[in-house]
């Protein structure tokens, strides 16, 4: 599906699309609420405006993916534990996540780097032991305890 433009597709909430082999494809504005998405490899998608609230992105590659306005509210993004007893991270390296929208989810141990995430909502979301070296966080706001470690 690498590159594919899935906007026609009706409707993918609640669906299991793991693991999605996908780098680039367009997924923009689509509803994936709830969506099990596990060790999928959506490097550079077009994710914008998607609504992925709730959804399983654990070990998912998002790196340089476009998710502008998207509604990851109470979406899982932390590492991955598969069979072999080895961890696959969930990256979002590089990604741009302007506005989007992270309330409460869980978003540990991500890889960060680079992304800008310029005015996104991050409150309530655990950040915990994420790589977030050269982020962008104009006007984001922050979960409280990350404000208060950041002298903010």
């Amino acid at each position: 599906l690498s590159g594919r433009d899935l906007r026609g597709v009706r409707k993918l909430a609640q669906r299991r699309l793991t693991p999605l082999i996908a780098p680039g494809v367009q997924l923009y504005g689509m509803d994936l609420e709830g969506a099990s998405l596990q060790g999928s490899n959506l490097a550079g998608a077009d994710l914008r405006a998607a609504i992925l609230r709730g959804a399983d992105l654990r070990g998912v590659n998002l790196s340089g993916a476009k998710l502008n306005h998207a509604d990851l509210r109470d979406a899982r993004m932390g590492p991955l534990l598969i069979a072999t007893g080895r961890f696959l991270p969930a990256r979002l390296d590089g990604a741009e996540a302007r506005y989007a929208d992270f309330r409460g989810a869980e978003l540990k141990r991500l890889r960060l780097s680079g992304a800008d995430l310029s005015y996104a909502d991050l409150s309530d979301a655990d950040l915990s032991g994420s790589e977030m070296d050269g982020c962008e966080l104009s006007g984001a706001k922050l979960p409280m305890r990350f404000a208060e470690a950041a002298g903010a």
